[in-house]
């Protein structure tokens, strides 16, 4: 079995997916691709037998990855298992003379915003592909300044100099959700299932609409953790000149009777006649082992 991630070694994705590889039995083989677009289809080329895709679904801070979402709906593949990993950011490298600039993903960046504000104001934030490169250019240096996590500063030999340099809101450390995604539609472990994610590409746009879906996913007395709109990634007549699409979280199984019926009346009431299926099922996931 092979879990495909975004790479490289060393960053949160790697740690990611190696926190939820055991978790799996058996344990998957761990198999680093880039860009993100590349670990989805990695997983579709492989037959999907025997593989799982991990992708970043949403940051505490940064809100949501939405080219993930995206690509786990046009590739036609189902989340299955999730995974929380709290980041822990570190600043490392060298201090002799003034740092002429501070390298790390852009994410990293600004999620460490306020440090960086205090501490190096008048120093260059320089983007990087991935935080494993942000050190592997301030150790190759031997200057410069980079954040990533410990185990990626520990690797490269590069002196932390601070560590948890990451932003707060709200007295909340920061955190990523990731998703485990597979070309099976069956969650890696239904009974712990709390989450299902559903996308609804309604064929019209009319004053209310959101409403009128929201009214109908109460009647069936389901919650919603989250709710986000894009652009209708899929062609929709009649649905005016932007038509949009929701991915919304909702708090229960797929296989709960509430939900199957909340389904089969959302795609009765907002569905094109004799065309597009307004609703799509994206998967339950159970939170895997947080050990």
């Amino acid at each position: 079995m092979k879990l495909f991630y975004l790479g490289p070694e060393n960053t949160y994705s790697h740690s990611a997916a190696s926190k939820s590889a055991a978790a799996i039995s058996p344990s998957p083989e761990l198999t680093p691709r880039v860009p993100l677009e590349t670990v989805v289809s990695s997983l579709v080329e492989s037959g999907g037998e025997s593989s799982l895709a991990l992708v970043p679904y949403y940051n505490y801070l940064e809100g949501l990855v939405q080219e993930s979402l995206d690509l786990i709906y046009e590739k036609d593949v189902y989340i299955v298992g999730s995974q929380r990993l709290p980041v822990l950011l570190c600043l490392g490298g060298y201090t002799a003379v003034k740092p002429e600039a501070v390298y790390s993903h852009p994410k990293a960046l600004a999620q460490c915003s306020q440090y960086l504000h205090e501490h190096y104001p008048d120093t260059s934030l320089v983007p990087t592909s991935s935080t494993t490169e942000a050190v592997g250019r301030v150790a190759a240096a031997g200057s410069g300044l980079a954040i990533a996590s410990k185990a990626a500063l520990q690797a490269n030999d590069v002196p932390i100099l601070t560590e948890d340099i990451g932003n707060t809101k709200y007295g909340v450390s920061n955190f990523t959700d990731f998703f485990l995604i597979s070309t099976d539609p069956e969650p890696l472990s239904p009974p712990d299932s709390k989450l299902t994610m559903v996308a609804i590409t309604p064929h019209v746009d009319r004053v209310g609409l959101l409403r009128d879906i929201l009214h109908q996913i109460a009647y069936y007395d389901i919650n919603l953790a989250k709710i986000h709109s894009r652009p209708a990634i899929d062609k929709v007549e009649n649905a005016g000149d932007e038509p949009q699409m929701f991915y919304l979280e909702m708090i229960c199984r797929q296989d709960e009777e509430r939900f199957l019926r909340c389904v089969d009346a959302l795609q009765y009431r907002f569905s094109q006649p004799g065309g597009l299926d307004a609703v799509r099922v994206l998967g339950s996931y159970p939170p895997l082992s947080a050990n």
